[in-house]
């Protein structure tokens, strides 16, 4: 499943019309991580500023240079790259839900498939028609795509009940089907409730902006306004109030409408028993071998999440306030993340068709809590591996310990193994030391590796857009950001190198910080196996040291 916040609400604040209601605060949930090894890592004083927003361009921002945790990209790239020109290309496969290929600021920073020459004809002969950008594994043929999808609990309990949706899943034991039907009832009573949240929202934000409306003026509400005006009544003092506390929390706008939207096909399409979407796909479920199905639409119905992926990653840079991260990138498009869970042979078959036509790096921001078909998944990363290719794995946003709870997909193989060229990534705040990891994000001593930006993160939306979204799934990008820098600059170190660096540079905090999910306070470092932010300035230095040492 996409892993944007929006299951992940930090604070909602609900007001019945404004008569009154005391405001009622409840808890988030989050997303999932990977391991590493015990390595000496950077440690410095903080001196950080104390921000009541998060400033557009934040996660680039330097801790000691700019006193805003970000992770100092910009530094590194004035600064210790200042003249040196990129040694090569790097090519960035974003598996997601789709990405805008003519979105102004990435356009011309797209993977194109040089022997395809998008003509209605299979030019290169690996059985994809017109794949230019990468391909759409969760679409058919005739150019139809799945976008609401089902989750894989649906599929497993439709499997033990022997309906539509479990077509093509291995139907469990009868105590499996038990727990089954347990969780998946457990899913629809979260997902209700969910709604209802959110409708709630959708409901106060109407009420006390048509209060501050009255009583401020016309003219769109901004928070310096609303900061400005002094309320001469109980009811506008409690808009006001209310009104700012949703705005802190991101939750103005169509942020919303979208996360409606997301539940309600989650709800009505996710939880469905009778419902099999691969009639759209027309593929043999079953066949883990099958490589040629899908279309060439890469962008699909509902491309949001996936162009704000690739903007963190490669937006251009020079042309405004979003800009990415890496400047000699170019991002493969596979689409194979619908609204729902995706399925584990479209996952397995993008991861190996990023490795088959040159992709360096791998972005996954998806997971989900089950994985009938994890062994094709795990085949598919090792043979990424095999192929020098890093794959970065967004932890989740469920606000749970993943070493306890994990998510899928896993750099853990189902022999036990690990893979080697695989980093999971949490994701951390603006919001000062306190607050350093986000209350959405999943965690893990020994599964997670490192925690990177992912809160209040802008970049680009479908149609030419920017939005700020928050999530480890823009904490990942951020991480794939930071690798492709290193090895468009650093073309001697492999995939391994790339990830031993990012792990020992990054910045180590001892700090207390609110425990994502259940709250309290607990040391940062026992989130992650690094305890620790990715550090692009001394991740660069690093690799500058390497570099020289292999030249001798």
């Amino acid at each position: 499943m996409k892993q944007f916040r929006l299951v992940a609400l930090p604070l909602v604040l609900l007001l019945s019309a404004c008569a009154g209601a005391a405001p009622i605060s409840t808890a988030p949930t989050p997303p999932r991580a990977t391991p590493a090894s015990s390595i000496p890592l950077a440690s410095a004083p903080l001196n950080l500023k104390s921000l009541t927003a998060a400033p557009d361009d934040w996660h680039r921002l330097s801790a000691d240079k700019d006193g805003v945790f970000g992770v100092g990209s910009d530094r590194a790239i004035a600064e210790l790259l200042q003249g040196k020109a990129p040694a090569r290309r790097i090519i960035v496969a974003v598996i997601d839900g789709g990405v805008d290929t003519a979105h102004t600021a990435l356009k011309d920073n797209m993977w194109r498939n040089a022997k395809e020459m998008n003509n209605g004809k299979d030019d290169d002969g690996n059985g994809l028609v017109d794949d230019a950008f990468g391909w759409n594994y969760a679409g058919g043929s005739d150019l139809r795509s799945v976008n609401d999808e089902t989750l894989e609990v649906t599929r497993l309990y439709a499997s033990c009940r022997d309906m539509a949706a479990g077509k093509g899943t291995p139907k469990p034991d009868a105590a499996t089907c038990n727990t089954l039907k347990t969780k998946y009832e457990e899913k629809r009573v979260e997902l209700t409730g969910q709604l209802g949240q959110i409708e709630n929202i959708i409901q106060t934000t109407a009420a006390v902006t048509s209060v501050l409306q009255r009583a401020i003026g016309q003219g769109p509400l901004t928070r310096a306004r609303v900061e400005a005006y002094k309320a001469d009544n109980p009811q506008a003092a409690q808009a006001r109030e209310v009104w700012l506390q949703i705005e802190a929390a991101g939750l103005l706008g169509d942020e919303m409408d979208g996360a409606k939207k997301q539940i309600s096909g989650q709800i009505n399409v996710g939880l469905d028993l009778t419902y099999d979407s691969r009639t759209i796909v027309g593929d043999n479920i079953l066949d883990y071998n099958q490589r040629v199905y899908g279309n060439r639409d890469v962008t699909g119905p509902d491309a949001s999440h996936g162009t704000h992926v690739a903007g963190i990653i490669a937006a251009a840079r020079g042309t405004g306030k979003v800009e990415g991260i890496a400047q000699h990138v170019q991002i493969m498009a596979l689409r194979a993340v619908p609204n729902g869970d995706e399925r584990d042979k479209d996952i397995a078959n993008a991861i190996r068709y990023a490795a088959d036509h040159g992709a360096n790096i791998i972005n996954m921001s998806f997971g989900k809590s089950y994985s009938p078909g994890k062994s094709a998944v795990d085949a598919a990363a090792k043979y990424a591996v095999s192929k020098g290719v890093l794959l970065v794995h967004a932890a989740g946003n469920d606000g749970e310990d993943i070493d306890v709870l994990p998510s899928f997909p896993s750099p853990i193989f189902e022999d036990k193994t690990r893979s080697l060229n695989w980093i999971e990534v949490g994701a951390s705040s603006w919001k000062g030391l306190n607050d350093l990891s986000a209350p959405f994000s999943n965690y893990g001593k020994t599964r997670v590796d490192l925690f990177a930006p992912g809160v209040d993160i802008l970049s680009t939306v479908p149609g030419g857009g920017t939005k700020k979204e928050s999530g480890t799934s823009m904490a990942a990008p951020v991480v794939s950001g930071v690798a492709a820098l290193l090895m468009s600059y650093f073309p001697s170190l492999s995939a391994a190198d790339i990830k031993d660096i990012l792990l020992q540079s990054a910045r180590r905090v001892d700090a207390p910080v609110s425990k994502p999910g259940a709250g309290g306070k607990v040391p940062f470092n026992s989130l992650s196996q690094t305890g620790a932010i990715v550090d692009a300035y001394a991740a660069v230095k690093l690799a500058q040291s390497r570099s020289a040492v292999m030249k001798q």
